[in-house]
């Protein structure tokens, strides 16, 4: 079962200023592409996703782009949602500020900049909340015998 945080409010998960337009579908497919490319080669992230299929987590990136994106009512639900997914595995801040790192880096590569990537971190940040954790403790299986995934910094 799922330990019951306390959701951020949607006051602050609404963007201080608009979001600009998400790039199309097909471009956001390509980042998505490239970015978790990165992530599976990582030495560090990559680890997490050793038994998940990269092209699921591309589609699962993509729909949840298009389906948050700028839309502040679904925040609450998507935090949760978030939460859910990653209830298992051991992400502290430092796991996030690479996946940020990576996710910017893609942005750039793609030939975007400035406004974009800022707005897209900021969103990404947006999410932070629901799936850091402070402690290993705070890690709970989301169904019996999944095992609490614990990936330890490289050396």
């Amino acid at each position: 079962m799922i330990s019951e945080r306390s959701p951020m409010p949607l006051d602050d998960m609404t963007p201080e200023a608009p979001l600009p337009p998400l790039p199309p579908e097909e471009e956001l497919s390509a980042l998505a592409k490239t970015f978790y490319d990165k992530v599976y080669a990582h030495p560090w992230i990559g680890r997490f996703f050793r038994h998940v299929d990269q092209a699921r987590q591309e589609v699962k990136l993509v729909r949840f782009l298009l389906l948050s994106w700028g839309d502040a009512s679904f925040g609450s639900y998507q935090g949760q949602y978030l939460r859910e997914e990653h209830a298992n595995l051991y992400i502290t801040d430092e796991l996030f500020d690479l996946r940020q790192a990576l996710f910017a880096e893609t942005l750039r590569e793609h030939g975007h900049g400035g406004a974009l990537v800022g707005a897209f971190l900021a969103f990404n940040e947006r999410w932070r909340s629901f799936v850091v954790k402070r402690s290993v403790q705070e890690c709970e299986p989301t169904y019996p015998g999944e095992e609490i995934v614990v990936v330890p910094r490289p050396a």
